[in-house]
């Protein structure tokens, strides 16, 4: 089929060709055939207008050389009888240097007079046609002046210039029609009247003006698109330089054309100079030729010379500066020298086309195409020129031609390529995906051995194998930090493989951007240890959004730790505003910056600010990337801002959460029903709730949503625990100090006004790990997160959703572990209560023995307070167990009568007690701390001291206050943990039991060398 279109293309193009040439010796044959003029008058009698169309005026035309004149001037009555002197009968058209031999004759002036016989015209309409009179002419016609352009002058100076062909009409009375033409040319290399005039009936004559003009229009808008599309196809692929100069080389013909013919630039620019246009026509057709040539070497640059191109670029370098340099009477001159190196240039032209179809090259039928065309454009090239034939409708087709069959050749190059690059598109699509597979596949299998290693480097460091040299801790602290970074790019390259391939499903809800700000700021002041950077958060709290949570946790999480790790020192503020219905959120920092030039790539996959700051900083480029797909996922965009040195701010826009948006998209917790969230209600003790059980446990829970609050509330009332369910963290912190109670607090991490960090926090201020254990309910299970829970003190951490089931179990183990230790203590309790104390025992039954040779009485009431002592010290039951302060205070009596009788002067004990105080208080709490106070403090002495003991009650309950002056202690032992140098009930029992019951502990005063001050406050009641 191909060989058959190109066959048929090439016969189209021989006949175009034949039919070129034979339009050219028809025209000169119609010429021919019609009636010449004779001796200056031409008969047209017997010529039908209606029938044949307008006729040329061409043959022997009166020439009055050196002479200007006007229709009188022929008129021998209004000259006295006297006719100018005619020059000679001349050829029209034809320039005027070859009459009569006058070869140096282009510049001057004349008047070319034609008599014209028609049939009696009464009153009918004829019209005129002049096609090219050179430079300047006046048209008259019976008497009449009607057309003309420029002036005809005498000299030079006198003579404006312009050359551009026009129609006018004329009514015709009478049977003939005098024609005068004035002529003058200054400005060009020949003058005189080069082309036919042409007289016909006015619709003819019109029709021929506007058809001409409008095929000259349709060319200059057809060239000057085509270049331009091609030059928009170069700039979007500036590899292909052919596009470019064949788009450059079809708009410089497009203002060749639009210089030639009926002079297009003449009629839209009519004040254009006349040197300017001559320029700007000489100039268009070198500049034709020079990107046809370049056009043609970067097409077929196998079969196009580079010496061709050098010796025709060093011609028309010269020939543009020629023209541009000197005026139009000057590079006119060289116009034939110029035809014959154009002929030469397309020749060669043609010459490298044809040889590219002879050899079967991509496109050959359209290298044909083309090479005709240009065959076709030289042909009727030469006839203008040699035979003043003109053809210039078949040099614009010529022309069409051969740019459409270019056309035709780079489309179908395009199309190669594009086919070629849709095939290795399918080709890398099916790699890509086969990557994409091994990656994720590859990245399951690491996370295993990437946590092994982390984990055995991280026992190595804390001396799970002996004590490390600094070198060796040194390297395999680099071990662990490396396995972390890679356990990074392994959860980032399965992120990213899920978006690429859209694997990820939101569950979209209305989130409190707050509290999950404030979580996520904790986190990482934990994870930038001793870093002096701070974080702030300008944020309130009824700004809410409706995504997926977890993912804007990721966003946030990838924002906040990217500025963390490229400041050094600063700040990172997270502030959000709304826009048009979107809440724009931005993160700052005072960190490094990012050059301009990298803000728009920071955001491709693997992309960083550069590889200097990746060697320096680590990352792999897909944080911002994953990041951007996020937000995007949910509907936003996301810039950056930044300077070199200034820092950055990244802002996101992210849909705020509207009416109807506070759907959940399910629940969170198995069993758990779809209630809505309230948006726009802030936290308050209002939302707190009480359910009372039938067993002794009581459960504080805490979540701002409530619909996760009423599951927690209907799970644990099954098991009959009775729970205390708010809203907020400190409504939790306030309940703890209402309700002492308390044995367990499930907490929320995510909570407004005060994370649950911040709750495990001041949790641990007042309780241990045993006394209030807490469970930790969170969504976030990066290692990050739970390593940050654990450190704040959580016993227990669950992800969420939770299910039912789990959550049971976990908080019964919780609650079990709190009743083991509490039955650890008693027990401990009981055995310290059922010591004998054997050195206490031992000096006592000594004092008495020396008493009693001196003072049997004496040694009779010792044993008496020994009998007391002992059966007080074994009364106590548990420890739960309250009793009056005048029993606490008998035990303390008979314990420092017997250390009076011991040490004698040197022990003085002052009693300053409130014999108004009713409330009851725990069990051997003043005893130990007295004993404390006698061993440890007066005793230490060896001049002794004094104790002084103080109980007053006040308005909140009562102070009791143990005073000695012994030597003191050290900050640094105040609370030593141990069963204490007494050998009975140790400060660190009391201090658990006084924080359990009332939520305060001992407070110790002591300074060396001044003694030491115990207070233990007692309110008036237990809640």
């Amino acid at each position: 089929m191909r060989k058959n279109a190109a066959a048929l293309l090439t016969i189209i193009c021989t006949l175009m060709i034949f039919f070129s040439v034979y339009e050219g010796v028809s025209i000169r044959r119609a010429v021919a055939n019609h009636p010449v003029a004779e001796r200056g008058v031409m008969d047209l009698t017997g010529w039908d207008f209606a029938a044949s169309g307008i006729a040329p005026l061409n043959g022997e035309w009166e020439y009055y050389r050196n002479q200007l004149l006007v229709p009188d001037d022929f008129n021998p009555d209004k000259r006295g009888g006297k006719l100018p002197e005619m020059t000679a009968y001349v050829h029209v058209p034809d320039i005027w240097d070859r009459y009569l031999g006058q070869e140096d004759a282009a510049h001057g002036y004349a008047t070319f007079r034609l008599r014209v016989k028609l049939e009696e015209g009464n009153g009918r309409i004829y019209g005129i046609r002049p096609l090219n009179i050179k430079t300047a002419h006046k048209l008259y016609v019976n008497g009449r002046e009607i057309g003309g352009r420029g002036i005809p002058g005498l000299n030079s100076q006198g003579t404006v210039s312009v050359n551009a062909p026009y129609a006018r009409f004329f009514a015709l009375e009478g049977s003939s029609a005098e024609i005068v033409v004035q002529v003058a040319n200054y400005r060009y290399a020949d003058g005189g009247i080069t082309h036919p005039i042409f007289l016909g009936y006015q619709e003819d004559i019109q029709f021929s003006r506007e058809t001409a003009v409008s095929i000259d229009l349709i060319a200059v808008s057809g060239f000057v698109l085509i270049g331009t599309y091609f030059l928009v196809l170069y700039r979007m692929r500036r590899r292909e330089r052919s596009w470019l100069y064949f788009g450059l080389c079809c708009v410089s013909v497009g203002m060749y054309v639009a210089t030639h013919g009926e002079k297009i630039v003449a009629i839209v620019l009519p004040e254009l100079d006349f040197e300017l246009m001559l320029k700007i026509q000489t100039l268009s057709g070198a500049f034709v030729e020079l990107f046809l040539l370049l056009y043609t070497m970067r097409s077929f640059p196998n079969l196009f010379k580079k010496i061709a191109m050098q010796g025709f670029g060093a011609i028309l370098t010269v020939r543009i500066l020629f023209t541009l340099l000197t005026p139009a009477s000057v590079f006119s001159q060289a116009d034939f020298l110029v035809f014959a190196l154009s002929l030469a240039e397309i020749l060669y032209v043609v010459y490298v086309m044809a040889a590219g179809a002879v050899r079967r090259m991509e496109g050959a039928s359209y290298m044909l195409i083309g090479a005709l065309s240009l065959l076709i454009l030289d042909v009727v090239t030469t006839l203008d020129i040699i035979l003043s034939v003109s053809v210039y409708s078949i040099q614009v087709v010529a022309w069409i031609s051969f740019a459409l069959a270019q056309m035709l050749l780079l489309s179908k190059r395009f199309i190669r390529a594009f086919s070629a690059v849709e095939q290795l598109s399918k080709r890398l699509h099916s790699l890509d995906r086969f990557k994409d597979e091994f990656l994720a596949n590859t990245s399951h299998e690491m996370k295993t051995p990437l946590h092994g290693i982390i984990n055995i480097a991280q026992s190595l460091i804390e001396g799970a194998a002996g004590r490390l040299t600094p070198q060796q801790e040194e390297n395999v602290a680099l071990i662990a930090s490396t396995g972390k970074r890679m356990a990074n790019l392994v959860g980032d390259l399965l992120d990213f493989s899920k978006l690429k391939n859209g694997e990820l499903i939101l569950k979209r809800r209305a989130v409190a951007l707050r509290p999950v700000v404030q979580v996520i700021m904790e986190m990482f002041r934990h994870l930038s240890g001793n870093k002096p950077v701070r974080f702030i958060e300008l944020l309130n709290n009824r700004q809410f959004v409706y995504m997926d949570e977890d993912r804007l946790v990721q966003i946030l999480n990838n924002l906040i730790g990217n500025a963390l790790k490229f400041t050094a020192a600063g700040e990172i503020t997270v502030s959000a505003r709304e826009e048009n219905g979107w809440l724009a959120i931005s993160v700052a920092d005072t960190g490094i910056g990012i050059p301009p030039g990298k803000l728009e790539v920071i955001f491709e996959a693997f992309e960083q600010t550069g590889s200097a700051m990746a060697r320096e900083f680590g990352g792999t480029g897909l944080g911002l990337s994953i990041t951007k797909r996020l937000v995007e996922l949910h509907g936003g965009i996301i810039r950056a801002e930044s300077g070199p040195g200034k820092g950055a701010v990244f802002t996101f826009t992210a849909p705020l959460a509207r009416e109807g948006d506070d759907q959940l998209a399910g629940a969170e917790i198995a069993a758990a029903s779809e209630p809505t969230m309230m948006l726009d209600r802030p936290p308050a003790a209002s939302d707190t709730f009480r359910l009372e059980g039938d067993k002794t446990f009581t459960v504080l829970v805490a979540d701002d949503d409530a619909a996760n609050r009423q599951v927690l509330i209907n799970l644990l009332s099954v098991e009959k625990y009775t729970v205390i369910a708010v809203s907020h963290g400190q409504e939790a912190m306030r309940q703890l100090d209402l309700n002492r109670r308390i044995d367990l607090a499930v907490i929320d991490l995510m909570m407004p006004g005060m994370s649950g960090y911040e709750v495990c926090r001041n949790i641990r201020n007042r309780y241990s790990l045993s006394e209030l254990p807490v469970l930790l309910l969170t969504a976030r299970n990066r290692p990050e997160d739970i390593l940050t829970a654990f450190d704040a003190g959580v016993n227990d951490f669950l992800g969420k959703p939770v299910e039912a089931g789990e959550l049971k179990a976990r908080i019964r183990t919780l609650l079990e572990m709190k009743k083991s230790v509490g039955k650890l203590i008693n027990a401990e309790m009981a055995f310290l209560q059922a010591q004998i104390k054997p050195h206490f025992l031992f000096n006592t039954l000594n004092t008495v023995i020396s008493v009693s040779y001196t003072d049997v009485g004496k040694a009779q009431e010792l044993l008496g307070e020994l009998g007391q002592y002992l059966r007080s010290s074994f009364d106590f039951q548990n420890l739960e167990h309250l009793v009056s302060i005048r029993k606490e205070l008998e035990l303390v009596e008979s314990y420092l009568i017997i250390e009076q009788a011991r040490f004698g002067p040197r022990l003085q004990v002052i009693y300053d007690i409130d014999e108004q105080i009713r409330v009851p208080i725990p069990p051997l709490v003043i005893q130990p701390i007295v004993e404390n106070a006698v061993r440890h403090g007066v005793t230490k002495r060896p001049e002794g001291g004094t104790v002084r003991i103080s109980a007053k009650s006040g308005q909140d309950g009562i102070v009791v206050l143990v005073e000695d002056d012994g030597p003191g202690f050290s900050l640094e032992s105040k609370m030593a943990g141990t069963k204490e140098r007494t050998g009975g009930v140790g400060l660190a029992n009391i201090e658990r039991r006084m924080r359990t019951l009332y939520g305060t502990g001992l407070e110790i005063d002591s300074t060396p060398g001044q003694g030491t001050k115990v207070t233990i406050r007692v309110p008036n009641s237990i809640k």
